[in-house]
């Protein structure tokens, strides 16, 4: 589903943002990604979503080399990935169910199927009573929450959450985790980057640690991967 061999990502004048990572992401897995603030987990993931090309080393989504991907042909590939983005990305113009229904929209469903699957969404995150508010006039938990429903909407076959739970309290936090939790069980490849430890603790998932750039363990137990774990 997604696979990185040997990759790289350089920014002009910063040490490596990513540093020779190999790691593979399997067809229905749930996966944390997790590391200190400016570890990469932010990188790796623009880097899957093909928000940025990678310096060197090959990545694969869903069978394609991203390299070799015609600019035209991303927005194609990007509609089967899902994105709950750090800064939301929430069009400010648009109300809140607008901005849910632009997946559905992009997939050509017909008003009512949209009409109701948007209201189902928002339910489902607990701000069906703000559909009609723009983004702006929100609290920042609740855009969190509007990002997430937004991501789901067209039941992508992957999904990526940048920390999808930083602005939330512990009560919406564990609804949106079982909610990432629900797409996963309905197929969703998920990908969550994370430094909240209390939630690999409470969800036994596979973690992938990044370090600087460098991935140092992947599994359920901490296994080194570089230095003397080598």
């Amino acid at each position: 589903m997604i696979q990185l061999f040997h990759v790289t990502k350089e920014y002009p004048g910063d040490a490596p943002a990513l540093s020779d990572v190999t790691v593979s992401v399997e067809k229905g897995e749930f996966v944390f990604l997790t590391g200190a603030s400016g570890a990469g987990k932010s990188t790796l993931l623009k880097l899957i979503f093909c928000d940025e090309p990678a310096t060197s080393g090959q990545l694969l989504v869903l069978g394609r080399n991203v390299a070799k991907i015609s600019p035209r042909s991303i927005p194609y590939l990007r509609r089967a990935i899902g994105v709950v983005f750090q800064d939301f990305k929430l069009l400010p113009r648009r109300t809140v169910a607008e901005n849910v229904a632009l997946p559905l929209e992009v997939l050509s469903l017909s008003p009512k199927d949209i009409r109701r699957k948007v209201k189902t969404l928002l339910r489902s995150v607990g701000l069906e009573h703000r559909a009609q508010k723009f983004p702006p006039s929100l609290s920042g938990g609740e855009q969190q929450r509007v990002a997430v429903a937004r991501a789901l909407a067209a039941d992508p076959p992957i999904l990526l959450a940048d920390e999808p739970t930083g602005n939330l309290d512990p009560e919406r936090t564990l609804e949106v985790m079982e909610l990432l939790s629900a797409a996963n069980a309905r197929g969703t490849t998920v990908v969550v980057a994370t430094h909240d430890r209390s939630l690999l603790d409470r969800y036994k998932r596979r973690v992938v640690t990044l370090e600087r750039g460098r991935l140092v363990s992947d599994g359920d137990s901490v296994r080194r991967i570089s230095g003397e774990g080598r």
